[in-house]
This record gives structure tokens, sequence and C-alpha cells, in this order.
């Protein structure tokens, strides 16, 4: 108690003897130094789910979808190949029942070149499905990585329930896929993704879906639509199906020559005898290999203000919008260059930090641009944060140490809303 006691009462003298004094943002000509070794890392995987129909009626089918980049794997070298292998462990527990599913995968993924094994357009990706009663499930998929024993877990919260009352045709949850390939067997995409990032204007992607139907000789009609951040149709296509199983899954493709870098919406809709149900899911648009974090290429610009100067950015924002992306990478690869890497490893760490910010400072303002997000994206994870200030007596603050670049930030929530100034820098 009394160790406790000190600790606290020597953190707040050092704090005490500090100046309060707040902080002015860096000078637009002044550019601070952005520490881009300070690796911020970023999740070594991603998972969606995605609810589907099976053949009995009191169940419902749960597909947990994972995907890992390769740049992300660790390879070794094995003859004339470069292999890298994965331990996939899936449980699924609810709160009445505990633990009521487990599954595990052992997983290779194995490249010719070793520039593949850097590519974040190429994906080492695991399927676990299972038939569950509707109700709420907590799911958790732990990867370890078998050569570097990285390990991490991801949870989901998903509610499966089954089609509404008086339905005469419904559709399952969208699954967006690389190819229109599928494991008949299954009942699934042979290849499947999670971010559904396209990365080039040749790409097709297809949706990939359960339709039931409760009388297969009805006409059923159906419309794949997708939309642009404005709202906009930017590609349609249906298709008319009557007869066969009642319960069958279908591709529909998505053209995306015609599409634009960004956010878009993708809404499945069947209709059959006055009787309608919907389905949506999204995708990005990424011809030139952007970080995943970025959806709005004219906010990305803007957020660079600690890494290029007013002048710079007012350039990039005024370049013809069928410009702007490469103009943007151009800036990158010129101005922080990466020898050999096929995507700007700099510029991802960078936007890693600006999504880590958003997600963690957010406040009155967006993470990036708080005091917090700018010494983070500048500087990146610190050493150690002292936090203090957890009861109702104490005005909140943290020391945020740089112990291998010699520096030190205090934070002070001064209002009591969430949002920390900085108050005070030691170099």
């Amino acid at each position: 108690m009394c160790d406790g006691i000190n600790k606290s009462a020597a953190a707040l003298l050092i704090l005490l003897s500090l100046p309060w004094l707040i902080i002015a943002g860096p000078a637009e000509t002044d550019l601070p130094r952005w520490d881009h070794e300070a690796k911020l890392g970023q999740p070594l995987f991603a998972i969606q789910t995605y609810q589907r129909f099976t053949s009995q009626p009191e169940k419902v089918r749960l597909d947990v979808v994972l995907e890992v980049m390769n740049d992300m794997l660790q390879f070794v070298r094995q003859d004339q190949e470069f292999i890298a292998s994965v331990e996939l462990n899936l449980s699924i527990s609810s709160a009445g029942q505990g633990q009521i599913d487990r599954q595990v995968q052992y997983l290779d993924k194995k490249v010719s070149s070793f520039k593949t094994t850097n590519s974040r357009r190429d994906f080492l990706v695991g399927v676990f499905s299972t038939d569950l009663s509707p109700g709420r499930y907590t799911v958790a998929v732990v990867l370890i990585d078998q050569e570097s024993r990285r390990r991490e877990t991801i949870e989901r919260k998903v509610d499966l329930s089954p089609p509404e009352p008086g339905w005469r045709v419904s559709v399952s949850d969208l699954m967006l896929a690389r190819s229109s390939e599928a494991d008949t067997e299954r009942r699934l995409p042979l290849r499947p993704t999670v971010s559904g990032s396209v990365p080039d204007e040749s790409a097709t992607l297809y949706g990939y879906f359960d339709l039931l139907r409760r009388d297969p000789m009805e006409v059923c009609r159906l419309s794949l639509s997708v939309y642009d951040e404005d709202g906009e149709e930017c590609y349609m296509d249906s298709l008319i199906i009557v007869g066969g199983a009642p319960l069958s899954a279908y591709f529909m493709p998505i053209r995306c020559s015609k599409l634009t870098f960004g956010r878009n919406e993708v809404v499945l809709r069947a209709e059959s005898d006055g009787d309608t149900a919907e389905s949506r899911t999204f995708f990005s648009v990424n011809f030139h290999g952007l970080p995943d974090g970025v959806r709005d290429i004219d906010q990305a610009i803007l957020q660079m203000r600690y890494v290029a100067t007013e002048e710079e950015i007012r350039r990039l924002i005024d370049t013809f919008p069928s410009q702007k992306e490469r103009r943007f990478i151009d800036f990158w690869n010129e101005n922080f260059q990466a020898p050999g890497e096929i995507v700007n490893g700099k510029m991802i760490e960078y936007y890693n930090r600006v999504s880590y910010a958003n997600e963690h400072f957010q406040g009155s303002r967006d993470g990036w641009e708080t005091d917090r997000g700018r010494i983070l994206l500048i500087y990146g994870r610190p050493t150690e944060i002292d936090r203090h200030g957890i009861d109702e007596y104490e005005t909140p603050y943290e020391i945020w140490y740089y112990s291998h670049l010699g520096k030190r930030f205090v934070f002070r929530d001064e209002y009591g809303f969430g949002e920390y100034r900085l108050v005070n820098q030691v170099w």
C-alpha cells in the first residue's frame, strides 16, 4: 500500500514541477521529426461472420472467414518455395451454455518468389462453418504464426435469427469472393474475401449468397446494385430464377472497371410473389495500393500535415481527381523511399497511426487532430504511459515516455470530457 501511495505521490510531484504551458502545434513551415521506425503495428488478420441457411428449419449456419495478408506472415524458405504456417483456433460460446463449439485448423501458404511474401494483395484464407440454434453468440478466433509465434485474438458478437414469419423468399448474408469458383460440398466460394478491396480496374468481385424460396416454381427476381459514397448507383446486375431447389447458393458478378476510389455499398434484393428480402455489405476500390484505413483520398491528404508542407498538401488537393491517387502515392515514394517494397511501408505505418488515433482519441475532433493523436503520428507508440486521476478527486492526466528519444510529454484532461491537451513536453 505504501509503495503504491509513494509512486502516485512521486508522479504527482513530477507533474506539479512542470510548467503548465499549452504547447501550440508545429508551425506550417516547421516540419516535426517523423519517427517512421517506431512501428505501431497493425492487426495480424481480419475476420467476418456470415449467417447462412440450412436444410434444418431449427438451425442457422454460421460461416467465419478470416484473411491474412502475406505481408503479415512469417515465411521460411524450403527448397524452391517460401512457406508460412499458422494455427487457427475457433471457439463459440453463449451466455447460457458456455463454450458450445471449438475447431482447430492448421494452414500453410506457399509462394514461389520472395517478392510475393511481402504482398498486400495476396492472402491466406481460412473458413470455419457450423450449424447453430438461433440466438446470440460470442465468436473468438485465435491465430498463431507457427514461425514467429506471434499470437492474436479477435472476438465478435453475432445474433443468429431464422427467416421472418410468413416469408416467401429470403436471402442470407452477402459474402464477397474473388472468383466464381465454388466448393459445392461445403457451399462456399473457393476464394472468399474479408476486406473486399479491389486492387485493379480489371478485377471482378462476386457476391455469393443463399437463396431460400418457399415455392421454387414462383418467379424470383434478383438484383444486385453497387452504390458509391454519394449514394449514386454505379453498377447493377439482375437475374431471374424459376425452378430448382428451395435452398440454393448463387454468384452474381460486380464488374469494377467503372468504379472509383472509395467505399462502396452492395445491395442484394430478392422479390417473389410480392415478398421481398434484402442483404447488404461493403467493399473498397483501391487501384493504387493505398493503406487499408484510407477511405477518402482528400481526407488522407489533409492528414499529411505532419509530413508535408501546406503548399504540398494544397497541390495534392488541387490535383485532377483521376490523377490524385497516383500523385499521392508518388509523394510518399519520392519523399519517404522504401526500396524493394511493393507498397510503401512508411505510408502504411503513418496511416496505421491515423487509424489508431481516430479509434482511441476521438472527441470533439477526429483523434488524429488531438494533441495525443499528433504526438502519436509523429513519434509512434510511447515506450511507457503513466496514467493518473482515475478517481473523482484528481484531474486525469497522462505522461508519455519515449525513452529511446529522451522525450516526455504530459497530457491533461482539463475539462473532464476525455480530450487530453498537451500541457508540457520535456526534452
